[in-house]
């Protein structure tokens, strides 16, 4: 598994302290921990459940993992000056205690042999009774800072669209009249998980039939049927980190008159966003590029329900979002989706691709195909 450079976590822990005034930093939230770390906490593992804390101390630049002990290992290659290490449950003698409460007392025992004056937290992920009374909340700085990517981000962010992009291409194989959104679903994961290496976590809309006509949703037992459109909308986390990419598939290779304009006219609204993707361009205004398009391709802007894309990284959605009302602007470094979409009674569709915002103007990270008949 991949995992964020020493380099990068070391910069971005100088960027908090930089923009904070606390003399001592606590990081509970798990994709921060990550961000300003290296450590990855799967939720796919026993050893995901339960409660770390990352200590910066800002005048040295210190930082510190406080880890239960079955995290314990994976923390030791995280980039850290220090582990300390607390133990949970042994599995071979002791039962095992309480992990949430006594990993909140273990803070507060370090927290007492410090001096220190105020304190910057996450409150919304400060636990009750952390005895800490003078705060700062570095949430806002920590949603900012994560727009611009940096370079080990981008590696993460790579893997996870390669994978994906294998998940769309394994979906395709096997799309046909008389299997189930079950199959397609293990189908794309196997796809994933075979691409890169190991176990993630699949989210996503897996949606056929009416389903789709609705938006989408996850994958049931629902069986695909002659004539109709399935979505794939995936977003796995991949070493922490997301790719959301989306196709809509026939499930027969046929297309209806009302399914062939709903295909041209997503595929317009998608070069429309393209047009906007360079820094300094409003958010608000991608969304409004993404729905003239969809208008002046048979009014499908009338089923365009949903925002035209969104920001991604360490979060899905993350800023910037193209919604009517945003104000924000693309910075280069952005990681953003361009994702068109139309619904309605009997038709609904959504392509979706993933970009890197440059000094001038965009890369296009994910390269699947979005068809809704795949010319091969």
């Amino acid at each position: 598994m991949q995992m964020l450079t020493a380099e990068g976590c070391k910069a971005r822990r100088d960027k908090l302290i930089a923009s904070v005034e606390a003399d001592l930093i606590v990081i509970h939230n798990p994709r921060h921990i990550q961000y300003l770390s290296g450590l990855f906490v799967t939720q796919t593992a026993l050893k995901g459940w339960g409660s770390n804390f990352l200590l910066i101390d800002t005048a040295t630049g210190k930082s510190r993992l406080l880890v239960h002990n079955h995290i314990a290992g994976d923390a030791h290659n995280a980039h850290v000056d220090d582990v300390d290490e607390w133990t949970w449950y042994d599995a071979g003698r002791n039962p095992g205690i309480e992990i949430f409460g006594t990993a909140v007392r273990e803070l507060n025992t370090r927290l007492t042999s410090m001096t220190t004056r105020r304190v910057g937290v996450e409150i919304g992920w400060l636990p009750l009774g952390v005895n800490v009374e003078n705060t700062v909340d570095v949430s806002a700085t920590l949603f900012e800072m994560q727009r611009q990517k940096y370079d080990d981000e981008l590696t993460l962010i790579r893997e996870a669209v390669h994978g994906v992009g294998a998940g769309h291409r394994a979906a395709r194989q096997v799309i046909e009249p008389g299997v189930t959104e079950l199959d397609v679903y293990n189908a794309l994961q196997a796809g994933i998980v075979n691409e890169v290496g190991h176990a993630v976590l699949l989210m996503g809309d897996f949606a056929s039939g009416d389903r789709a006509n609705g938006g989408g949703g996850e994958a049931t037992k629902r069986v695909l049927a002659a004539g109709e459109l399935m979505i794939l909308d995936v977003f796995p986390i991949v070493n922490g980190y997301r790719a959301d990419f989306t196709a809509t598939v026939s499930v027969d290779g046929q297309l209806s008159e009302k399914q062939a304009a709903l295909e041209k006219a997503l595929h317009a609204g998608i070069a429309a966003g393209e047009k906007m993707l360079k820094p300094g361009s409003v958010a608000g205004d991608v969304y409004r590029a993404v729905q003239a398009a969809l208008a002046d391709n048979g009014g499908f802007d009338k089923g365009f329900r949903h925002h035209a894309g969104h920001g991604l990284g360490l979060g899905h959605p993350q800023a910037p979002y193209f919604v009517p009302e945003s104000r924000e602007t693309l910075i280069a470094g952005d990681v953003v989706t361009l994702e068109p979409g139309s619904y309605g009674d009997d038709f609904g569709a959504r392509i979706e691709h993933n970009y890197l915002i440059t000094d001038s103007g965009y890369e296009r990270l994910s390269n699947h195909d979005t068809a809704f008949v795949s010319a091969g």
